[in-house]
């Protein structure tokens, strides 16, 4: 009997156990529904306008200043504005004057010309370094080899014409009233008695005297031919035909080769090249000699850079000539003014410029502010973009600007980039340099498109997921209705516990997530293109607690705890 009651009393307490611990497993399991369930709240897809805005703030600045300088030194002549003057662009500011630089002036385009002379020359030089024939002839005589140094006072080589010959006859002062040069004459060889035309090119203007006290003028007469034998003495008589006949001369003359022509260089060098030898018939025009022409390249080159550096200092002091006069570089009001007429200017040491500025001036019909846009979003604003600009100065009130400027290079800080954008915007008399204004750049916008909370969006592998949720009429069946893969909307299950697993007893939530594809978004909303439909809701994390969380786009969306994402 007792064993039958301690059996009983057995089965009873196992019976208990059992259903006591399937108690707690579904209490455990319904509280953990509920917990993410009351630590969470409810999304709605909607339709409606998305706009994407990056805002910054910055000091308001004048776009144009500039700072005048004075380049040069002297004494100011003129001074033509006042500090709180407007000028325009080009605007006579100041008129300095310098004697010195005057002179300096002259000085420069003097070595500019004798420059130019020097190269000249040495160019000449160059033309100089071929000898040639400069009659027809026979060498009589070679001076020089290959690699002798010469100058312009050595013999290279002499020559004998052998196609004219000349004579020289002796006249009186009588006879040569009647003769010029140019008339023709009568050359008698006494050897052969055999006469050949000549023509009187030079009449001695100077007497010579001889032993017997007479004053003879030499006529020289040459004719076509070779008639001069060397070591003989051919004597002639000459007969020069005037207009009163012919005029004798007074001596019998011998036959002369017409000239010795000595070959000498023009320049200083070396023989690079003979091309002759002695007894050699030479044309005229014919190559006889070459010079080494090194040392005349290195003079070239040499006169070149004197003539660059002679107009470079002429430019210079051109330079300082224009820069006595002082013209405004832009635009605006001299808001600083520190030279005074008779002032005497000194450059600073070590300077191309006054040390204190002569002026200032700032152009105040067009305002800017520097923004710094995150390496994120620069490539969102693009040139000529609007901008809305405000200011605590001036509560209730919206400006408009544009974007003028796009910095190609970041600055980098605690691992971020940020580019300076300038925007501009026109004078206004309500906003005044100095002051601090915010601006707003719309770099996106799009119409009646369908959007979520930001933070309903769960970031995963790169892609965008959601978790769903349905309706409580929508049925306890299970997975019916429009469940389908792209995540519509319809009834979704959590595995099958339909009847159980319920959010105060209105919604019921999929423990998984579906993939949406995701567009624009600002702070608050993202774009939803594709994977749900208006109307849908979706579960939104209060915080990112249950899960860990990733940057998308420079937000942080939660990632929730419990699986992969359905696909």
């Amino acid at each position: 009997m007792q064993k039958k009651v301690f059996k009983a009393a057995l089965v009873f307490i196992i019976i208990v156990a059992v259903i006591f611990a399937g108690y707690k497993w579904w209490s455990g399991n319904n509280s953990s529904n509920k917990t993410l369930a009351q630590t969470s709240s409810i999304a709605r897809v909607i339709r409606g306008d998305l706009e994407v805005v990056l805002k910054g703030s910055g000091t308001l600045e004048p776009k144009d200043q500039d700072t005048i300088n004075l380049k040069v030194e002297g004494t100011v002549k003129k001074v033509y504005f006042q500090e709180g003057s407007t000028v325009k662009k080009g605007d006579l500011l100041y008129e300095l004057e310098d004697p010195q630089l005057d002179i300096s002036l002259q000085k420069a385009q003097l070595a500019i010309a004798q420059a130019k002379i020097n190269l000249d020359e040495a160019l000449k030089q160059k033309g100089k370094s071929v000898i040639y024939a400069p009659e027809d002839g026979v060498v009589k005589s070679l001076n020089v080899k290959q690699g002798d140094s010469v100058n312009q006072n050595t013999v290279l080589a002499t020559t004998l014409n052998q196609n004219k010959t000349k004579v020289r006859a002796p006249f009186n002062s009588a006879q040569l009233k009647n003769i010029r040069p140019g008339q023709k004459a009568e050359v008698l060889f006494l050897d052969s008695l055999y006469s050949v035309e000549g023509k009187v090119t030079k009449v001695d203007g100077v007497a010579t005297p001889t032993v017997t006290g007479a004053r003879y003028y030499y006529v020289t007469v040459e004719m076509d031919g070779n008639y001069y034998v060397e070591g003989e003495n051919r004597l002639t008589q000459v007969y020069i035909i005037t207009g009163d006949g012919k005029e004798q001369g007074l001596e019998q003359v011998p036959v002369e080769p017409l000239d010795t022509v000595e070959i000498k260089p023009e320049i200083s060098s070396k023989v690079k090249e003979v091309y002759i030898d002695e007894g050699d018939t030479v044309k005229k025009g014919q190559k006889l000699f070459s010079l080494d022409e090194e040392d005349i390249d290195s003079n070239i080159e040499k006169q070149q850079l004197a003539l660059q550096q002679a107009e470079l200092d002429l430019q210079s002091r051109l330079k300082d000539k224009g820069n006595l006069l002082v013209y405004a570089p832009i635009d605006g009001t001299i808001i600083e003014q520190n030279v005074r007429e008779g002032d005497l200017i000194k450059l600073s040491t070590g300077s191309s410029s006054s040390s204190e500025p002569a002026a200032v001036i700032v152009d105040y019909s067009k305002m800017q502010v520097v923004l710094s846009i995150d390496e994120l979003d620069i490539n969102k604003v693009e040139l000529g973009m609007p901008v809305k600009i405000t200011s605590d100065a001036v509560p209730g009130e919206v400006f408009e600007g544009k974007v003028e400027n796009i910095a190609d290079e970041g600055k980098s800080q605690n691992n971020v980039a940020t580019f300076d954008v300038t925007v501009t915007m026109d004078k206004t008399p309500k906003l005044k340099a100095g002051m601090t204004v915010d601006a707003e750049l719309t770099v996106a916008k799009k119409q009646n498109v369908l959007m979520l909370p930001i933070a309903a969006i769960q970031q995963q592998n790169g892609k965008s997921y959601v978790i769903p949720v349905r309706s409580e009429n929508s049925g306890a069946q299970g997975n019916t209705g429009k469940n389908n893969k792209n995540g519509n909307s319809g009834n979704y299950s959590n595995n099958g516990n339909n009847n159980n697993n319920n959010n105060n007893g209105s919604r019921r939530f999929s423990m998984n997530m579906i993939e949406v594809k995701t567009g624009i978004n600002n702070d608050e909303y993202i774009e939803i293109v594709s994977g749900l439909n208006e109307g849908d809701m979706v579960l939104m994390p209060a915080s990112s607690s249950s899960g860990s969380s990733i940057r998308r786009n420079g937000f942080m969306g939660p990632i929730p705890m419990g699986g992969e994402p359905r696909r």
